[in-house]
C-alpha cells in the first residue's frame, strides 16, 4: 500500500467521540468510542475532571498540577480491561490516565478487507454482558506499529495534551517507542493526516519538523513493560548472532507457518468459532499470571474472548495481518535511528521475571538490561525494574509493578 492522502478534514472530522458508554457517578472515570479515520476507537479515561468529550482540556489546570497526562498502550490481543489495577493507582497520585484499544483489538473497530465474504456490521454489536463493540466497516486496513503509533499521536493532538508519558505492554512497547519518535511519519504505509486547510500535520508527540521549527518532545517519559522484539516473531531474524544461513532457515520456516496457518483465513476461522472457548482462554490467561492466577476472573476472559469471538471477518483479518505483516523495527534499531531523541528521554523498563513470552534473558531483554548495566543512555536516563511476574506484571503483581512505576515517575520525570 502506498503513501495516501486522507482529505482536507481528515484531522478534524475523523476524530471525535462517537458513542458515550458509561461513567462513574463522580465523573472521575468515562468510556467511549473516539473516532478515527471512520473507525470507532474505544478509550477509558480516569482521572479527567475536565469534560474529555469534546477535545479540549483545561491547560492552565495541567500546568497547576504539573503532572504529565498517561497513555496506555496494551499488547496483542488485549484491551483496556487488564490495566485495571494501573489507572486506578496512577489515578490515585493525581494522573490523567488514558487507556486506547488499539485498532483490530479489544473494542475498538475490526474492519472488514475489501472484498470479503460477509457484509460489514453498520451499528455497534452488543454481546452478552453488555460489552459494546466499535462498528466495522468495510475498508482495507494494513495493521503496523506505525499505523497504530500514527492513532495515537492523532489522539494526543485531538484532545491538544500537552506533557505525556507513553507506557506500552509487549506490542504496545513498540506503539510507544514509534509515537515517541515520531517514526511512522516516514513509513510510507500510514495515512497522512492533514489539517481543514490541506496542510500536512506532522508528529504531534514528537513534534518532528514542524512549521515553527519547533523540536521539543511533548513525550516526557517512555515505560516499557516486557517489550516486544516486532509486531511479530518474525524479527528474530535479526538477531546478530545469526549467521546467513540460519537466518535464510528461520526466514523459510515463517514462510510456511503463514502459509499453513496464519495466512488461511478459513483456518484461522475455524479456529476462532469452533476451538476458541472462555476456558482455553483462562487457562492461557493464568499461565501467563505465574504471580497470581487467581486474578484472571471472568471480566478478564470476556475482555479477550468477545473481540475475537465476535469481530468475525474483521477479527480474521487482524490476527492474520498481525503474525504475517512486515515485523517493523526492533527495538534495538529504534535506538540505533533515534540515538539522540530516545537517550534525552527518561525511558523505564518494567519486566516480569518469569515471563515467557519476552523472556528477560533474550534480545530485547538484554539489549535493555545492557543499555541501564554500561548507562548507554547517558546521566542514568534508562533504568529498570524486575519484578516477580509473568508478561503482564502490571496485573500479575500490581503492588510491586506500580510501586517501582511511580517511583520512577516521582524521581526520573516530574
Amino acid at each position: 500500500m502506498g503513501r495516501s492522502r486522507s482529505s482536507s478534514s481528515s484531522a478534524l472530522t475523523t476524530s471525535k467521540a462517537v458513542v458515550a458508554m458509561s461513567a462513574d457517578d463522580d465523573a472521575a472515570t468515562t468510556t467511549l468510542f473516539w473516532e478515527w479515520r471512520g473507525h470507532d476507537i474505544f478509550t477509558e479515561v480516569r482521572g479527567a475532571r475536565r469534560e474529555c468529550t469534546g477535545g479540549n482540556y483545561d491547560h492552565d489546570d495541567v500546568k497547576k498540577r504539573r503532572k504529565p497526562l498517561i497513555i496506555l498502550l496494551h499488547g496483542f490481543g488485549a484491551s483496556t480491561a487488564y490495566w485495571r489495577e494501573t489507572m486506578s493507582a496512577l489515578r490515585g497520585e493525581g494522573y490523567d490516565v488514558h487507556a486506547l484499544d488499539l485498532l483490530g483489538q479489544g473494542r475498538s473497530s475490526k474492519p472488514v478487507c475489501s472484498g470479503g465474504n460477509s457484509p460489514p456490521s453498520s451499528t455497534p454489536t452488543t454481546p452478552p454482558g453488555g460489552i459494546v463493540m466499535g462498528k466495522s466497516m468495510n475498508a482495507t486496513v494494513e495493521y503496523s506499529i506505525n499505523l497504530w503509533a500514527s492513532m495515537v499521536d492523532d489522539y494526543a493532538r485531538y484532545h491538544k495534551m500537552g506533557d505525556v508519558v507513553l507506557m506500552g505492554n509487549s506490542l504496545g512497547s513498540l506503539v510507544a517507542l514509534s509515537a515517541a519518535t515520531g517514526e511512522f511519519i516516514n513509513d510510507s504505509t500510514t495515512t497522512t493526516t492533514m489539517d481543514d486547510d490541506g496542510v500536512i500535520l506532522h508528529a504531534y508527540l514528537a513534534r518532528n519538523n514542524n512549521s515553527a521549527g519547533e523540536r521539543r518532545s511533548r513525550v516526557k517519559g517512555l515505560c516499557l513493560i516486557n517489550c516486544a522484539v516486532g509486531l511479530n516473531s518474525r524479527n528474530v531474524v535479526k538477531n546478530p548472532n545469526l549467521n546467513r544461513l540460519q537466518r535464510a532457515a528461520f526466514d523459510r520456516l515463517f514462510d510456511v507457518i503463514n502459509f499453513l496457518l496464519f495466512d488461511n483465513r478459513i483456518l484461522l476461522q475455524y479456529a476462532l468459532d469452533n476451538v476458541l472457548t472462555r476456558e482455553l482462554l483462562g487457562d492461557v490467561l493464568r499461565s501467563l499470571y505465574t504471580c497470581s492466577p487467581d486474578r484472571v476472573n471472568g471480566e478478564l476472559v470476556d475482555s479477550f474472548y468477545y473481540p475475537a469471538k465476535l469481530g468475525g471477518e474483521g477479527a480474521v483479518e487482524a490476527i492474520r495481518q498481525f503474525y504475517t505483516n512486515d515485523a517493523g523495527l526492533t527495538p534495538m534499531e529504534y535506538h540505533r535511528k533515534y540515538l539522540d531523541k530516545l537517550n534525552s528521554l527518561p525511558l523505564h523498563l518494567i519486566w516480569g521475571l518469569e515471563d515467557s513470552i519476552t523472556p528477560i534473558n533474550g534480545d530485547v531483554g538484554l539489549f535493555y538490561c545492557d543499555r541501564v548495566a554500561n548507562n548507554r543512555g547517558g546521566n542514568g536516563r534508562t533504568t529498570i525494574d524486575i519484578v516477580k511476574s509473568g508478561h503482564m506484571p502490571f496485573d500479575d503483581n500490581p503492588i510491586e509493578t506500580h510501586e517501582a512505576m511511580l517511583r520512577w515517575l516521582e524521581k526520573k520525570v516530574l
